[in-house]
């Protein structure tokens, strides 16, 4: 009777442990109009859910998901391109190159269109969302680095602590924020992605994804890849990290790098604080 009683009293032990381990280790969910003010930011790790193929030669500057498929801009004068490639298969369905003067850089869709930045000509390109065709070119100040919308606005990144947000027609700058990490500036923000009322940032040459609140500039949170990015470099080609989409229907995020064998799927897990 008692042997039974200190088996079922491990058992209990056991199933506790398993319960608070689960807790302690949940996917975690992007929305930043639900934390608190002042809050110190954490770090996630991530949990890879599937992995998709992925150009070796892409030297990745932006990415998009649309109605399964991936739209990325890729960089490097001579090399510049963009794509729209089935999601699962890796197969480019078109590809667009760009002049050789010009080096692209982020991307992002906007109603029917797809808006690509360059980093040092001010050149951005419009092409059509169905077939790529290139319906406008406009023109910036400044470098170009990454880009995204809030549904009202355009935003870009220059490389800087800095994040513009521009009229999505004529490109003006109608508002600026400063992005801060523990009230220091937050500077090298690349390629971004709008989530759930967040910004996200690649934090280039980093292992770092920068989880932004977009009024305040504040960085909320850290996305760890350092994990990934140690298996995808075991390639001895592939480079940082950079290249952020989202999958709205199952709360996921795409992510790969410059030269990256494949595309992660990941879904997040916090984890506790670390540093940029």
């Amino acid at each position: 009777m008692i042997i039974q009683r200190r088996s079922l009293f491990i058992i209990f032990v056991l199933s506790l442990l398993l319960q608070l381990s689960a807790a302690s280790s949940y996917a975690a969910t992007i929305q930043c109009d639900k934390l608190p003010a002042n809050k110190t930011p954490t770090t996630w790790s991530v949990r890879v859910k599937n992995t998709y193929p992925h150009s070796s030669s892409a030297f990745s500057q932006g990415l998009i998901y649309h109605d399964g498929h991936i739209f990325e801009s890729t960089g490097h004068y001579g090399q510049s391109t963009v794509s729209k490639i089935h999601l699962k298969s890796g197969k480019n369905i078109k590809q667009i190159e760009l002049d050789d003067t010009v080096f692209g850089e982020g991307l992002t869709a906007w109603q029917d269109q797809i808006i690509q930045l360059t980093w040092k000509s001010g050149q951005v390109y419009r092409y059509s969302l169905a077939d790529l065709a290139l319906e406008q070119t406009q023109s910036i100040s400044g470098e170009g680095w990454g880009i995204t919308h809030n549904h009202q606005h355009l935003i870009t990144s220059d490389g800087t602590a800095q994040l513009s947000y521009r009229d999505p027609t004529s490109l003006a700058v109608q508002s600026t924020i400063d992005v801060t990490y523990l009230g220091r500036p937050l500077k090298n923000l690349n390629e971004l992605e709008w989530v759930n009322n967040c910004l996200l940032a690649n934090i280039w040459q980093s292992q770092y994804i920068a989880i932004i609140d977009p009024v305040s500039g504040q960085t909320t949170a850290l996305i760890d890849l350092s994990r990934i990015i140690a298996h995808e470099q075991k390639t001895g080609t592939s480079e940082v990290a950079n290249g952020i989409a989202w999958l709205a229907d199952n709360q996921r995020l795409l992510i790969t790098g410059k030269y990256w064998q494949r595309i992660y799927e990941i879904e997040l897990i916090e984890r506790s604080t670390a540093k940029p």
